[in-house]
């Protein structure tokens, strides 16, 4: 939900699409269940864009990576 109301308020202020970022790899990011991490838990993941998305009446996007790592991939 709060992914949603932060959607909502930047379309308040004008933006015209969201760009949702779950690729970052950065340690101090992940520690935070952040960035990268969040694809450790596909529902979450699922939940997230499923509020944003229904949050707005504009494109969301989203920026990912192939995994959690390496060895364990989407």
């Amino acid at each position: 939900q709060m992914m949603a109301e932060a959607a909502r308020l930047n379309v308040a202020n004008g933006a015209q699409i969201i760009d949702i970022n779950m690729g970052c790899p950065a340690k101090k990011v992940c520690k935070k269940a952040a960035g990268s991490a969040l694809l450790k838990d596909e529902q979450l993941v699922a939940d997230i864009l499923r509020a944003v998305v229904d949050a707005v009446d504009i494109p969301v996007t989203l920026k990912f990576r192939t995994g959690w790592s390496a060895e364990e991939r989407n």
